[in-house]
């Protein structure tokens, strides 16, 4: 009996270690990454680590519940590389991205836009939803050929400042009109310059007054929101949070201007529950699509 009853308690901590893993404060992201002035590729890392460093940002339950009513699966990419370059957890190659597109395919999911879901259109029961974060040059150069070959869908959710900036790392205001024109993709925002490396993101600064912060953070939210609607053409409806960190300072000021928003928890949403708030699972070379998506 005693031993049983330390298994069950072993048992439990595991449980609740499981869970406190799933949440975004407690797993590295590409957005540490990108510094606050001169932002960067994601950092690669060496081969040999690739494939060991996998490991600890696997979903400890890849499929979960999600209750009552249709669930929506949302893979989250960032930068798309070169087949051969090393890549950390947030960096994919474009053979790894033609091969999740093809499992896609092959196991019967359909890609949808965060505007198909603002507008209520029918979602298909095997849907997932494709982001890419933080607009880097691989997303036009490499993702979005793979995108036209397989009309796949997808939502790129720029650091507007990268690319009104035209730092050579990011898309284009031409690369952005040129896909959304496509009708694949979406362009959504992730900022205008809120992408710190402290990894706050819009979260409020400790000695902040809500006065302060709203002067700070609003304005550069709308100035993500001006702009790709002036560049674009589309006011966009998406908001990747930087981080995936939330800030109920800025909730409603980002719920009346976006329809669809997600963070960086692991897990399938349900969508009676709404859009906002959506979870994700980070997509990395070494974990398969069948680790998140059931076949």
């Amino acid at each position: 009996m005693k031993k049983l009853h330390l298994s069950s308690l072993a048992l439990a901590v595991l449980m609740c270690l499981g869970m406190l893993a799933a949440c975004p404060a407690f797993l590295p992201r590409a957005e540490a990454s990108a510094p606050s002035e001169q932002p960067v590729r994601p950092r690669h890392g060496r081969p040999s680590q690739q494939v060991q460093n996998s490991a600890q940002y696997r979903p400890l339950t890849p499929y979960g519940t999600t209750g009552t009513g249709p669930s929506l699966y949302v893979l989250m990419y960032h930068d798309v590389v070169p087949e051969g370059t090393p890549c950390n957890p947030w960096t994919v190659t474009d053979t790894r991205l033609r091969e999740d597109l093809q499992w896609l395919a092959d196991n019967g999911w359909t890609t949808v836009l965060p505007g198909q879901l603002a507008a209520g259109d029918p979602i298909p029961g095997k849907a997932v939803m494709l982001t890419f974060d933080d607009g880097y040059r691989g997303n036009y150069e490499l993702a979005y050929p793979l995108l036209q070959d397989f009309q796949a869908k997808a939502v790129i959710s720029i650091v507007v400042s990268y690319v009104d900036g035209q730092n050579p790392d990011f898309l284009t205001w031409d690369m952005c009109r040129e896909m959304v024109q496509s009708g694949l993709v979406e362009i959504g925002s992730h900022t205008y310059a809120s992408h710190n490396a402290d990894q706050r993101g819009i979260k409020r600064l400790d000695t902040e007054t809500r006065d302060q912060y709203e002067a700070r953070v609003l304005p550069d939210l709308q100035a993500s929101i001006d702009l790709i609607e002036e560049h674009v053409g589309v006011r966009p409806g998406f908001f990747a949070y930087p981080n995936g960190h939330t800030e109920p300072w800025a909730m409603d000021f980002i719920h009346s201007r976006f329809s669809v928003t997600a963070t960086t928890c692991y897990g399938p949403s349900r969508l009676s529950a709404g859009l906002y708030g959506l979870n994700r699972y980070n997509v990395s070379m070494g974990i398969p699509l069948s680790d998140f998506l059931p076949a």
